[in-house]
C-alpha cells in the first residue's frame, strides 16, 4: 500500500468521524485502516489524531495536513472520475428547460439527433419561461437566451443573439429611418413581452430603452405579422427576421446601436464534476448550432 492510501484513510478517517465508518467506506477492516494512520504517524513523526474510546479528535499540526491532504484526494477524485467519464456514453434521463420560439425551432431538433445517436438515452423537455430552481426541481441544465445574470450557476455560450430592430420598407417610407436612440420616442414600437429594448450607445454601453406603441404582445411571430403589416418598428431576435430581411419584406436600422451582449446560453449547477450527457449534450448543441448562418 503506496503513502498515499494511508493518507486516503487518514482524510475518509476524519470524514466519517470514525474508524468504524471509514472502514465500511472503504472495503477494509477497521484494524488495518488504524494501523494504516498509525504507520503514517509514525512516518510523518507527528500525531494526527487523539484517540479515546469515546471519539476522535484533530491535532493542531493533524487538522492543517487534513486541510491540505483533503485538497489533493477530492482533486484525484475529480481526474479519476473524469477519465471514467471520457470513455462513457450518455445515458439514464436527461432533463431539461427550454423557452419560446428557438427552444422549439433549434433545441428541441438538436435534442432529437442527440437521442438519435445515443438510444441509452431518454430526454425530457419542459417548455417554460419562468425562473427555474434547476437543483430543487431536478433539472440537468437550462437553456436561456438574452443578457446573463449574475449567478452561482454555470453558464456556456451556445450560440450567438442578435437582437435587429427593423420595420417594414413601407413604413419607412411613410416616417422614415430613426437616426439615434432617441428618435425612437417618434416611432411605433411594436412591444413584446419587456417594456424595453436593448441598445449600445455611442460610448458602447449596454442600455435598455423603454419603448412605446399601440401594439403589444408576448409573442415574437405576432410582433414579426405587425412589422410585416407595416405598424411600427420591431426589435427580434434575428432567427425571427433573417427571411424577412433577405427577401427585402424588412429593412434594418439603428445597427450601429446594436446590443452585443446578448446570446442563449446552456446553464447548470456549478457542480464541480458535469455528467457525461450534460457535457455531451452541451457540445453538441453549440456543434449543431454552428452550421446556422444567423446564430
Amino acid at each position: 500500500m503506496s503513502r498515499w492510501d494511508a493518507t486516503e484513510i487518514f482524510v475518509t478517517v476524519v470524514n466519517e468521524g470514525s474508524f468504524s465508518a471509514a472502514s465500511r467506506r472503504l472495503g477494509l477492516s477497521k484494524s488495518h485502516a488504524s494501523r494504516q494512520v498509525s504507520q503514517l504517524e509514525n512516518r510523518l513523526g507527528v500525531q494526527l489524531l487523539q484517540r479515546t474510546t469515546r471519539k476522535l479528535a484533530l491535532t493542531e499540526t493533524g487538522q492543517a495536513y487534513y486541510q491540505r491532504c483533503s485538497d489533493i484526494v477530492n482533486q484525484l477524485n475529480e481526474v479519476e472520475l473524469a477519465v471514467i467519464d471520457q470513455q462513457e456514453k450518455p445515458r439514464g434521463n436527461l432533463r431539461l428547460t427550454v423557452a419560446g420560439a428557438f427552444g422549439e425551432r433549434y433545441v428541441a431538433p438538436a435534442a432529437a439527433i442527440f437521442m438519435q445517436q445515443h438510444p441509452e438515452l431518454s430526454i425530457e423537455l419542459d417548455f417554460t419561461n419562468r425562473n427555474v430552481d434547476l437543483v430543487a426541481e431536478g433539472y440537468d441544465l437550462a437553456i436561456r437566451a438574452g443578457v446573463l445574470k449574475d449567478s452561482s450557476l454555470i453558464a456556456r455560450r451556445i450560440a450567438n443573439r442578435q437582437l435587429i430592430t427593423c420595420a417594414s420598407r413601407d413604413y419607412f417610407d411613410r416616417y422614415g429611418f430613426p437616426e439615434d436612440l432617441r428618435a425612437l420616442k417618434a416611432h411605433n414600437c411594436l412591444v413584446g413581452s419587456l417594456p424595453t429594448w436593448r441598445f449600445r450607445d455611442e460610448s458602447g454601453q449596454h442600455l435598455d430603452i423603454k419603448v412605446e406603441g399601440n401594439w403589444h404582445s408576448n409573442n415574437g411571430h405576432a410582433l414579426l405579422a405587425a412589422a410585416r403589416k407595416g405598424l411600427g418598428l420591431v426589435q427580434l431576435p434575428e432567427f425571427y427576421v433573417y427571411a424577412d430581411i433577405n427577401a427585402g419584406r424588412l429593412q434594418t436600422t439603428l445597427e450601429s446601436f446594436q446590443a452585443t451582449d446578448t446570446a442563449v446560453w446552456a446553464i447548470y449547477p456549478s457542480n464541480r464534476h458535469l455528467s457525461p450527457k450534460v457535457r455531451m449534450f452541451v457540445e453538441h448543441l453549440v456543434s449543431q448550432f454552428e452550421t446556422v448562418d444567423y446564430l
